[in-house]
C-alpha cells in the first residue's frame, strides 16, 4: 500500500476488521533513501516516491515470499532508472512531426503569457529548450 497515513488508515479500516491483530512495517521517503544510499548518483525525491509507489504496488504474496530490505528497495530504484533510461526506436518522420506540434504548443503558450503580460514560465522554455535540442540531433 502507498500514500498518506490517512489514505492508508482508510484503506485499512476498509480491509480489515477493528479488532483484527495486525504487523505493520512502514517504509518512509527518508527510510527509502538510507536504503538508496550506495547507488550513484543518490536518489532524488522524485524518485524516492517511484519506488515508494512501487513498493506499495507489490503483490502480498511477492513481499510475504521474497521480504523487503535494502537489496530490494536498491533494486526497485535500478530497475526504475533502467525504464527511465529505455531508447525506443521510432521513424524519423514521426518523431519530427510530433516534435513539431510540440514546438506549436509551446510557442503558444509562451504568446498566451507574452498577452496576459507575464513572462514565459520557464518550464516552457526548457521544454522548447529540448524540442529544438531534439529537433537539431534529427536534422544531423
Amino acid at each position: 500500500m502507498y500514500g498518506t497515513r490517512e489514505e492508508l488508515c482508510e484503506d485499512l479500516e476498509n480491509m480489515f476488521t477493528s479488532d483484527e491483530l495486525l504487523v505493520l512495517l512502514v517504509w518512509t521517503e527518508e527510510g527509502i533513501s538510507v536504503a538508496c544510499r550506495e547507488a550513484q548518483p543518490e536518489p532524488d525525491g522524485a524518485e524516492i516516491r517511484e519506488v515508494m509507489k512501487a513498493l506499495g504496488e507489490m503483490k502480498m504474496t511477492q513481499y510475504r515470499q521474497e521480504g523487503v530490505n535494502n537489496l530490494t528497495i536498491s533494486d526497485l530504484l535500478t530497475r526504475q532508472r533502467e525504464a527511465a533510461n529505455r531508447q525506443v526506436s521510432v521513424p524519423a518522420v514521426l518523431l519530427s512531426r510530433v516534435l513539431r506540434n510540440y514546438e506549436c504548443e509551446l510557442e503558444n503558450r509562451i504568446g498566451m503569457a507574452w498577452e496576459a503580460g507575464r513572462q514565459e514560465p520557464e518550464s516552457v522554455r526548457d521544454e522548447l529548450n529540448n524540442v529544438r535540442a531534439l529537433q537539431e540531433a534529427l536534422a544531423a
